[in-house]
This record gives structure tokens, sequence and C-alpha cells, in this order.
């Protein structure tokens, strides 16, 4: 049974190979090999819970073999169960150093905590430790995703282009492509793939942002930046980026009365905006409305104390109230 099992998962025919495995441990209780097998199927076919009951079966008797706890972490991993997952990836490492898998998936833990640089770690390790090519798409847009966030955006373009080589339709890796080159000040290469990001998903609002930040930030073209945002807010009503994105341009326009509101909206969507804030402390500033352009100032302050604009426009309001000793403060 446990033979014919081997040959039916082989054959790719997975649940087959489990009714196999399953009907040879009826028969044989301690057969780890068929328990550990089960398991992997298990894994296969999303049982996770499943697979956590074969696999400690499996230990049982398998209690110093990598892949069964490879097995077990992948389980925990895959039922939110994090720390069980992060200590069996783990022992897998101390009986086998170089199990690479091992180091991708702990990559991966790290990569949903947003712990962006320690998943580069254990990405290095993986390559290091891998065997044969890496053909998994996921795998390096996500590097990719965490080179973007560690502002390595060349070494990003890299994995994320190697990623799209393996996957042509996946709308994650052309937006993180076209972050990159933006900030690369790529302009017509980032225009490109949030185009083509668009195409995949017409009804994502993440493309039309993404160009009109390179018409903002890189064309100065403030425009055809707005026409953009403007897209974005057909696609999604008040939305954050855009609403902050057509103030900026309205204040880079010195139209401040009429930024008021966008910023004021993209407040309302999420009340620890620092940028929005900044800048609609700017607006105030301008139209004269002293008090709120120091009380969204300090609010900016407050939620990032190392960001410098907002002391900037700080100490340009204190000039015009003639409070020279708070705006040298903000000077300093």
């Amino acid at each position: 049974l446990y033979n014919e099992g081997v040959k039916l998962k082989e054959q790719k025919k997975v649940r087959e190979a489990l009714e196999k495995f399953k009907k040879a441990v009826s028969l044989k209780p301690d057969y780890s090999q068929a328990w550990y097998e089960s398991g992997w199927c298990q894994n296969d076919l999303k049982d996770y819970k499943g697979a956590i009951i074969s696999l400690r079966n499996a230990r049982v008797g398998w209690p110093n073999i990598p892949k069964v706890w490879f097995e077990l972490g992948y389980a925990f991993h895959k039922t939110d169960n994090i720390d069980s997952a992060t200590y069996m990836y783990n022992r897998c490492l101390e009986l086998k150093p170089d199990y690479s898998n091992a180091f991708k998936q702990l990559g991966f833990i790290a990569y949903d905590a947003d712990e962006s640089k320690k998943a580069l770690e254990y990405f290095a390790k993986f390559e290091g430790a891998a065997k044969s090519e890496i053909t998994d798409y996921l795998y390096w847009y996500r590097k990719g995703f965490c080179l973007n966030a560690t502002k390595d955006y060349t070494g990003a373009i890299t994995a994320l282009q190697r990623s799209l080589e393996l996957k042509k339709d996946y709308l994650n890796t052309y937006l993180e492509l076209g972050f990159a080159n933006t900030r690369l000040k790529n302009a017509d290469l980032a225009i490109s793939y949030f185009q083509q990001a668009m195409n995949l998903d017409p009804k994502s609002h993440v493309p039309y942002n993404g160009i009109g930040e390179v018409y903002r930030d890189i064309k100065k073209d403030m425009n055809e930046a707005m026409n953009w945002y403007r897209k974005t807010l057909t696609v999604k009503e008040n939305e954050r980026k855009a609403c902050f994105g057509i103030g900026f341009c309205l204040n880079a326009q010195g139209k401040y009365a009429e930024a008021i509101p966008y910023l004021e909206t993209a407040i309302k969507q999420e009340a620890t905006y620092t940028a929005a804030y900044q800048e609609i402390g700017y607006s105030y500033y301008r139209t004269g409305d002293y008090e709120k352009g120091l009380s969204n100032l300090k609010k900016a302050l407050e939620l990032n104390p190392k960001n410098e604009n907002a002391r900037y426009y700080a100490a340009l309001v204190y000039v015009k109230q003639k409070n020279k000793a708070q705006a040298q403060k903000m000077v300093d």
C-alpha cells in the first residue's frame, strides 16, 4: 500500500496517494514513513489540521528526520500558528543546517510581519543553500518588495524582473516595479509598469496613483498629476493618497484654499497621515489661518518627530506672528 501511494504521488495523484497511505497506517499504526507521506499529501491538499495530526504521528518514530519538522512547520504556518511554525523550521535547521526551504519559509514569516530586513537575511541564506534554480515567482516578488522597503531599488528591480519572467500576470509585481522605477526617477519606465498593472486590473486604484506620483514628483506636471489622481477617485471614492496628491498639487499651484478640502478628506481616511497634516498646515499658513496651521503642523511632528518640513513651515508661521523665540526654536 505504501509503495502504491508513492507511485501515485509521483504521478501527482495526491488524493489517491493519501488513501493508500491511510490504509497503510491503519494496518501498521507505527509506520512513520506512511504517516509522513500522509502529512505531505494533506499539506498539498490544504488539509493542514489533518497534516499536523499525521506529522505528529510520523515524528514519534522519526524524531530526527528534518523533513518531518519542515512539513509540520509548514502546516502550522498555514494555520497561522506562527510561533509553532518558527520553532519547527528552526528545529529542522538544527538537524540539517542547509535545509533551504526552511530559510525561505522563515523569510516569508518575516515578510508577513513587515520585517523586511530580517526577511532579506533569510532569503540570502535560502539562495546560498538552494541546490537548484529558484523558480518560485512569489519568492522573487517578496524579495523585491523587501528590497523596495529597504530602499535598495536597483536590487528590487532585478528580483522583480525575475518574478515577472516566471509569471506574467501577477499584478503586484508590476506595481512594485513601477514603485522602484519611480524612486529611481525612471519616469517613463515607471509609467509603463503602472499601465501594464492597469491593463491587468482596471479596477485597482494603485496604478492610477502611481502615475499621478510620477507626474507630480518627477515630471513636475501638476495638472497631469491631478488628472490621474481624479481617475483614482472614479475607481475608489475619497481614496486617501489621491486626495493628498490633489491637495499637494493645488498647494504647488498656489491654490491653497482649494487644497484644504482634499487634504481634510485624506486625514478623515487616515487619522495618522503625517504628510497630509504637514501639507494642510502649509495650506492654512498660506491662507492666513495661523492657529489651524500650527495645530496641524504640531500634529505632523507628534506623528513623526523627525519631520523637517513641518518644523520649517511652523517657523514661517511664527515669523508671520512675529514670535521670534518660537521661530528660532523651530530653526534650531
